[in-house]
């Protein structure tokens, strides 16, 4: 006669729960950690993500329309300024805002999230 001390007579674990059942609660418990741990924040990362971008194509946009009115406006209102030899001047102009612009979004960016790096 063998002795079969993990086992009740009726060959189920000694908790009482058979293997089938306890597979089935694993399954359920690791598909609901899974969902719980990856799919919801991955959902929140790409609302977010689409927030960013948006806004992103949204300030490009606005930028674009307003060295464009810059432009316009050295071209219209100084005409007699840049005749000859200047034309070029009132593109060099928008050119120098929208550096200074970048350089100023960058110095921003840098001096916010200096610390942030580990």
């Amino acid at each position: 006669m063998s002795d079969r001390s993990n086992s009740t007579p009726d060959g189920n674990p000694p908790n009482g729960n058979p293997p089938n059942k306890v597979m089935a609660e694993l399954k359920t418990l690791v598909s609901g950690y899974a969902r719980q741990e990856i799919v919801v924040p991955l959902s929140q990362l790409g609302k977010t993500l689409k927030l960013g971008i948006l806004g992103a194509l949204s300030i490009g946009i606005g930028l674009i329309f307003l060295v464009i009115a810059g432009l316009r406006l050295l071209q219209t209102e100084a005409s007699g300024v840049f005749d000859g030899n200047m034309g070029v001047l009132p593109y060099l102009v928008v050119l120098a805002g929208v550096v200074l612009v970048l350089a100023a979004a960058i110095a921003i960016k840098t001096r916010t999230s200096g610390g942030d790096r580990s």
